[in-house]
This record gives C-alpha cells, sequence and structure tokens, in this order.
C-alpha cells in the first residue's frame, strides 16, 4: 500500500430488536490508511442504549482484522483499507451475535471472519488465556450477510479516484469509475436507489448543516460528529427532482489547497465571504463513481 486512503461504508442492520424505535439500523464507517496508521471512525444512527451488554466494532481487509475501543481507532494497523474493508457491529453478551455491517467493496466474504476474531479476543479478556474455540458451520452461516449486498458490491462506498474529464450541466468535472482491486462499482441500476433507507436515515438523524444548504442550491447537508469534536459532512445534492451526487467534506480554512485526507475534491465556501468552508469529494447517484466537480 502507498499514499493516503479514505473509504466510507454505509452501516446496514443485519438483525432486528436493537433499534431504538424498531426501524432500521444504519449509520457510518470511515477509514482511513496512510503508511502503517489506521483511523476508523464508526457512527451509529437508530442503534438502543444497552442497559447490559456492550456493541463491539471491528474491521477487516479480508485477511486481518482490527477491533476498535469503542467508537474510534487511531494508530499503527497491518489491517489495510486501501481497496475497501468489511466492518461488523457486534452485541457482546456473553455470547457474540452480530447486529450490523458495513461493507466498501467486495468483501463481505471477510465478515464471518471478524465475528471470530471478536468471540476469539472476548474469551481472552474473560479467561485471560487463549482458548480453542470450536465454530458449527450452521452457527456461522444464521447471519445472512449478503442479504443487503448482493445487488450492490461497492456496499454504498465513498471511494476517490477521478481523472477523466466530462462536461455536465451545471458542473465542469473529472470522472472515472472506482475499480478496487476485489469488486467495484454496481454496473447496472441506480446506485441512490438501492442507497435511498439509509441515506434518508443519515440525513435525519444528524444536525442541518444549512450555510452549505444556503450555497449550493437543491441540496441537503447533516454534519457529523466524532471524538473530541471533530466533525465532517455529508450531503446530497439534487437536480431535476432527482439525486445527482452523495457528498463528504472536511471542514478547512484555505480555500486554496485541499488537506492532504482528501486531496480529491472541491472547494465550497460556507459563506459568500471569507475563506471559511469545506473541501468536498462527491459521488456520482446513477453510478456510484467518485468524481471530482467544481461549482460555477
Amino acid at each position: 500500500m502507498s499514499g493516503y486512503t479514505k473509504n466510507i461504508a454505509v452501516i446496514r442492520g443485519l438483525k432486528s430488536g436493537f433499534s431504538v424505535d424498531g426501524g432500521p439500523l444504519s449509520g457510518l464507517v470511515k477509514a482511513e490508511k496512510y503508511g502503517v496508521n489506521l483511523r476508523v471512525d464508526v457512527s451509529l444512527i437508530n442503534f438502543a442504549p444497552l442497559t447490559e451488554g456492550k456493541y463491539v466494532c471491528a474491521v477487516s481487509d479480508g485477511i486481518r482484522v482490527c477491533v476498535l475501543d469503542g467508537l474510534t481507532f487511531d494508530g499503527e494497523s497491518l489491517v489495510d483499507t486501501g481497496a475497501g474493508f468489511a466492518a461488523l457491529i457486534c452485541f457482546v453478551n456473553g455470547e457474540v451475535s452480530p447486529v450490523a455491517s458495513a461493507v466498501c467493496g467486495d468483501f463481505h466474504y471477510a465478515l464471518s471472519g471478524i465475528r471470530i476474531e471478536i468471540e476469539r479476543q472476548e474469551n481472552l479478556k474473560r479467561d485471560g488465556a487463549p482458548e480453542a474455540i470450536k465454530y458449527e458451520d450452521e452457527a456461522l452461516a444464521q447471519e445472512n450477510y449478503y442479504e443487503f449486498g448482493q445487488a450492490d458490491k461497492s456496499g454504498g462506498a465513498v471511494c476517490e479516484d477521478p481523472q477523466k474529464e466530462e462536461k455536465r450541466q451545471g458542473f465542469s468535472k473529472n470522472e472515472e469509475a472506482v475499480s478496487f482491486e476485489k469488486g467495484g462499482l454496481s454496473s447496472g441500476g441506480n446506485f441512490y436507489s438501492r442507497m435511498k433507507d439509509e441515506i434518508e436515515k443519515v440525513l435525519t438523524s444528524y444536525p442541518k448543516e444549512e450555510a452549505l444548504e444556503t450555497m449550493v442550491e437543491q441540496s441537503r447537508w447533516v454534519r457529523i460528529t466524532y471524538g473530541d469534536g471533530k466533525f465532517y459532512v455529508f450531503g446530497v445534492i439534487y437536480g431535476g427532482g432527482e439525486a445527482q451526487y452523495i457528498c463528504y467534506g472536511v471542514p478547512s480554512e484555505n480555500p486554496v489547497s485541499p488537506p492532504p485526507s482528501i486531496e480529491n475534491s472541491s472547494f465550497i465556501p460556507a459563506y459568500p465571504e471569507g475563506n471559511s468552508g469545506y473541501w468536498v469529494m462527491y459521488q456520482d447517484a446513477k453510478t456510484g463513481a467518485s468524481i471530482k466537480i467544481t461549482l460555477r
């Protein structure tokens, strides 16, 4: 692996009984990799608070697994999320029960391995020594990890790699369909339509970012806060009554140079005057391709 990569996947529920209102579980998993450093942030939406047990989150590159301490990991790890990842959120209360998953790229196969690693680490914490764990195929197969991902192998991922130039109404941009090492984007249908329920859940569960909604016509934006008061923005830009772009951005006081973490992006000012605003990367709502847009 070389350089910096940032991938995002939408969380999808696997099991009922863990939501606040009986509705679907959702949220986002963001994975950033630079050299040996890995940063993972998990935002849970509509997950019920627990009176006993705990939620445990982990990510995998298909070979190695990183189990988070809470909802964030920031440190050295051999897990390489550059080509995508699988994430699993489990309820742990003696037994380990998968509750929700998030997949970027064609990594659904890695989910059962994440569960095994969480069980192994929970046994170590409980007993203080390695324990031989017996697994039954029927037990591991009881969670249908593919149920929510067969039609959309990108798993709702936001991955960036724009290059070739193209024009569209209202925007000038560079665009290239993202190609993962293992799997790629949807080859047919409408990406946004398959992700609509999860995206709507995110847009209605977090505070509005009104400054961006004012600056960008026909758009909806929310602010998602994570560790130590940091935040990023998530939004959708519409045109002709349909979603055109799914957006992810980070705040910045520098409108000239994007931060290294989001190089393939364009700047949107938060207000008509001043330098504060957001560096934003975009995903085509129809194809799921990561693109670069410059607002006119």
